[in-house]
């Protein structure tokens, strides 16, 4: 009688545990999919294949049209950057800047002054983003200051 019973607890853990794993990843994968978490890779936009970027990686919002102020720039682009790019990972506030070029200018934002960027890019900033530079905007306008 016993083994009867060991015997049906371990056929209903072999064949009902699993089930209960993959309807979680299903609720996981539509949940993800309402948060608007799926983004298609650039490069392989062509071949077809979709990647899955997970929800957690921000998205960079646009830098304000009149912005005054010190900003850090961590990258230029000629295309834009995927959401799981390395340097996403690691810094938050980061703007997006079109350049006059037709390119995309990554920047950190929020310093009270210029010393305030030049100390936070020395000592935190450079050792990930070797060609950073602080830049200033004057009421939208540019002006690289390294």
């Amino acid at each position: 009688m016993n083994c009867a019973k060991y015997l049906i607890i371990l056929l209903s853990v072999i064949f009902v545990v699993p089930q209960d794993v993959i309807a979680q990843n299903e609720l996981a994968y539509h949940d993800n999919i309402k948060r608007g978490a799926f983004n298609e890779d650039i490069n392989s936009e062509s071949k077809g294949i979709k990647e899955i970027i997970p929800y957690y990686y921000r998205r960079q919002k646009k830098l304000a049209t009149f912005f005054t102020g010190f900003a850090i720039e961590l990258t230029t682009s000629d295309l834009p950057l995927r959401r799981d790019y390395f340097l996403f990972e690691r810094f938050g506030n980061i703007k997006i800047d079109p350049l006059k070029d037709g390119g995309l200018s990554y920047v950190i934002t929020g310093f009270r002054n210029e010393k305030a960027a030049k100390t936070f890019l020395e000592k935190i900033v450079i050792h990930s983003a070797s060609e950073a530079k602080v830049v200033v905007y004057k009421n939208g306008n540019r002006k690289v200051k390294k």
